[in-house]
């Protein structure tokens, strides 16, 4: 799971190639605008965190309990606030959730379609409305 939690991360991540660059842009420019819409002091150094906010892109490897320094989520047991499928620029997809665990963390997540274990790929898929779930059986 790749967290962001401020620019340095993310450019960390354009420096390693660690997601298609498509995915890295719509990360750093979904990052740009929270960024923009909370920020107001300069002189700080700004973190999504003190914000109550937590970016995490799951990749195949991760459980369908995702775990922050703060939050932990089982996400085949939540209602999120809404999924919906993002379709960049290439052929590639990517959903992105929003849930709020509690009154002070807006917990964004981001998936590249089709690259999740299965449990995960259909919790997605059947909450932004894309697939039902006979389509995994």
């Amino acid at each position: 799971m790749i967290h962001i939690t401020n620019q340095d991360s993310i450019d960390r991540h354009i420096k390693m190639g660690t997601l298609p660059q498509v995915c890295l842009t719509y990360l750093a420019k979904e990052y740009k605008e929270i960024h923009e819409s909370l920020h107001q002091d300069d002189d700080n150094p700004f973190s999504l965190l003190e914000q109550g906010y937590r970016m995490l892109f799951v990749q195949l490897e991760d459980s369908c309990t995702l775990t922050d320094s703060t939050v932990i989520v089982n996400l085949l047991e939540t209602e999120p606030e809404y999924v919906e499928l993002v379709e960049l620029s290439d052929g590639v997809c990517m959903y992105r959730a929003c849930l709020m665990p509690d009154n002070e963390c807006f917990l964004l997540i981001y998936a590249l379609r089709g690259a999740l274990r299965l449990g995960l790929e259909q919790w997605f898929a059947e909450h932004s409305g894309c697939l039902a779930k006979e389509d995994f059986e």
